[in-house]
């Protein structure tokens, strides 16, 4: 008897040693593969953190070289107003001065008759003059006046003697004001002509400035444009980087997908295992269900005195509530501020650090940071034949890594906000099947997890 019962000792060591070589080789080789593309993803999501710094610090430069562009632009504009506003006043300046050298032809016209008239005049008071020289000095109008014959010619003779004591003083004085106007009216215009002439070189002046400053502006403009192509070029050419670089990322998710589909089997194997369990072990499961059901009843009474969100309670069956929280956003299209967008998961809000829980039993297909997801567990499982995998995202932390299995309401990260978050929450998707980056088979969470 004591033969029998240490052969089937022998037996069942035997069997389960090579169930667990059998578990533990394809898992361990998993995770050594499922590490290595989550390597390449960590260093592929640096390189486009990376290239979208660049890109973002290119289209700065783009647009203060735009706005320097536009600054210039602007201050040429002025320039030119001004060179307008200045060939104007030259124009104007221009004219007048060609109305002066009108007037001055007119007053020249004026100048050469008001010049004979003084010059005739300067004959008459030389003529005067011999005249008066020849009679031996000057003119004795008395004895013109003593030499009347009678009354009536000493009458003749005293009205002729004032008309030429009028006359002679006449002339002297029209000849001095003749040439005080002759000297007036040739300085004026000598003065006017020369201050439109100071005028119109100040402005000539001014416009070549003007000229020198706008060509001055445009060689800068000229290099800002060049300057512009080329980071235009350069920008373009990190965006072709960036594109290629996610067609990359397409790859690793591919190979991601098809890891998964290795997983699958696996999965299955496992809970055909599992539904082996001898029936003590579901009692005690159950049994321990129930106390923590308790448990979670007395802290949410606790709880509810602080407002505080209740813990999760892990459920009986295939599935149960992955944390614990505010159920705030469902599945579907919703707008969240940056247009409308389709939302393939349901969302938990609670503070940062509160426990995720693995939705149901299955083995770890990915636990790395992953573009928008930030930092993200997927877990594959086998439930009564059927694949499905679940997602976790935006966590604070990991507890598992990959090919490692799971239990229903086993914790295996942290909530948190990283990745495409505007706050702490989880964001849970469930899929009918293999997860793929399109998320075709993604379904809402509701249909099986209680929220």
């Amino acid at each position: 008897m004591r033969k029998k019962q240490s052969k089937w000792m022998v037996v069942s060591i035997a069997a389960v040693l090579g169930c667990s070589i059998f578990m533990t080789q394809p898992t361990d080789a998993l995770a050594n593969s499922l590490n290595d593309l989550k390597n390449e993803q960590k260093q592929l999501d640096r390189k486009k953190s990376q290239l979208n710094s660049t890109i973002d610090q290119k289209k700065g430069d783009i647009s203060e070289n735009q706005s320097n562009q536009e600054k210039l632009l602007a201050q040429i504009q002025s320039l030119d107003s001004k060179i307008i506003e200045t060939n104007s006043e030259i124009d104007r300046v221009l004219g007048d001065i060609k109305r002066t050298n009108l007037e001055i032809e007119k007053l020249h016209e004026s100048i050469t008759v008001l010049e004979k008239k003084i010059a005739d005049r300067d004959e008459l008071i030389k003529e005067r003059l011999r005249s008066v020289q020849e009679s031996g000095g000057s003119v004795n109008y008395l004895d013109v006046l003593l030499g009347a014959s009678s009354f009536s010619d000493f009458i003749d003779r005293f009205s002729a003697v004032n008309t030429l004591m009028d006359a002679d003083k006449k002339i002297l004085e029209e000849q001095a004001t003749d040439k005080k106007s002759l000297e007036e009216q040739k300085a004026s215009v000598e003065e006017k002509l020369a201050q439109q002439k100071s005028s119109r070189d100040k402005l000539v002046n001014l416009k070549a400035n003007l000229d020198s400053q706008k060509a001055s502006k445009g060689k800068l403009v000229d290099q800002l444009e060049a300057e512009q192509a080329k980071l235009i070029q350069q920008k373009k050419s990190l965006e072709k980087e960036y594109t290629e670089t996610l067609e990359i990322s397409k790859s690793v998710e591919s190979k991601i997908v098809a890891e998964q589909a290795r997983l699958i089997e696996l999965a299955r194997q496992a809970e055909i295992a599992r539904k082996k369990k001898a029936a003590e072990e579901r009692a005690r499961q159950e049994k321990a269900e129930r106390a923590r059901q308790q448990a979670a009843s007395r802290n949410k009474q606790s709880s509810n005195a602080t407002q505080a969100p209740a813990p999760v309670v892990v459920s009986s069956g295939d599935w149960t509530r992955p944390a614990a929280g505010r159920f705030s956003s469902t599945f579907g299209a919703r707008d969240i501020g940056a247009g409308a967008e389709f939302h393939y998961g349901s969302d938990i809000a609670n503070s940062i650090g509160t426990p995720i829980l693995s939705a149901a039993d299955g083995i770890v297909s990915y636990a790395a940071p992953m573009g928008t997801y930030g930092n993200v567990i997927m877990v594959t499982h086998s439930i009564n034949g059927q694949i499905f995998t679940t997602v976790y995202a935006h966590l604070s932390g990991f507890n598992v890594s990959s090919g490692q299995s799971v239990s229903k309401g086993q914790m295996i990260g942290r909530m948190g906000s990283t990745g495409r978050s505007t706050g702490s929450h989880l964001h849970f998707e469930i899929h009918e099947g293999p997860w793929n980056g399109s998320r075709s088979n993604a379904v809402n969470p509701i249909r099986y997890v209680s929220f």
